[in-house]
Order: structure tokens, then sequence, then C-alpha cells
């Protein structure tokens, strides 16, 4: 990670109340409106430039616009999954079944009489955790 680096949080409504002319004052005038950018505003700016170009690009061709708008969207898609916790949710079911799979195993191990240390080997379950299965 890079130690020029900065994070704002920013109400674009309140901050429309008070602007200025300062490099953040001229992200948040690209922001709201990019076609609004003029020449003073990116001079200096280099990262404000390459955003203004980039833009100006996506915007001229529609088949880039097309994929910009549907990266935009696939990537809203992706945080609304991750925001809904289904991926931990997929994940804590899949080891919780492997789990039980491992007991079931055990517990026809042990139903044919084999020893436990082979039972630890097959299963990876701990000693502690077969002789629960076998005391229950």
């Amino acid at each position: 990670m890079t130690r020029n680096f900065e994070i704002y949080i920013i109400e674009l409504p309140k901050y429309e109340k008070y602007p200025n002319e300062s490099n953040l004052g001229k992200w948040v005038k690209f922001i709201n409106n990019p076609e609004d950018i003029t020449m003073k505003d990116i001079e200096n700016n280099k990262p404000l430039e390459e955003a203004v170009t980039a833009f100006d690009l996506i915007m001229k061709d529609d088949e880039e616009s097309e994929r910009a708008f549907r990266r935009m969207i696939a990537e809203m898609d992706r945080k609304a999954y991750e925001d809904t916790g289904l991926e931990k949710g997929l994940k804590e079911g899949i080891e919780k079944g492997a789990k039980e799979e491992k007991i079931q195993t055990a517990k026809r191990m042990l139903a044919k009489g084999i020893d436990i240390e082979t039972i630890i080997e097959c299963t990876e379950l701990t000693k502690e955790e077969i002789e629960k299965i076998k005391n229950n």
C-alpha cells in the first residue's frame, strides 16, 4: 500500500453548498457532472486529467460506454452479494457438511471394528472427537 493514500467521505449535497477550487473540490465537480470540468480545472492535476480523458473516451464510443455500464452493474452486484453474507454462509455450510461426512465415516468405521488410530488417519478427526462418537 502506498503512503500517499487518502480517503475522503463527502456528502455531495452538502459539499456543493460550499464549492472551492482545491483539488478535492475539482474531483467533486467531476464526480457530480464530468461535462462541467474545464481545462483550468485539470491544470496541474494529472490524476484528474487522466480521469477526464478516460471518461471522454468511454463516452465517445457506444460499445465502450456499454462495457463501462456493465462493469459498474457487475461491481454493484458483487458488493450486494458480499453484503448479504451469502458467501460466508455458503462457506460455513460446506465446512459443516464436510465435518458431518467425516463423523458419519468415523461411525461406519467404528461399527466395523476399525481401530481408532486408523480412523484418525482416514477422517482427520481428533482422538477426542472419535471417543465422543464412540460413546454416543
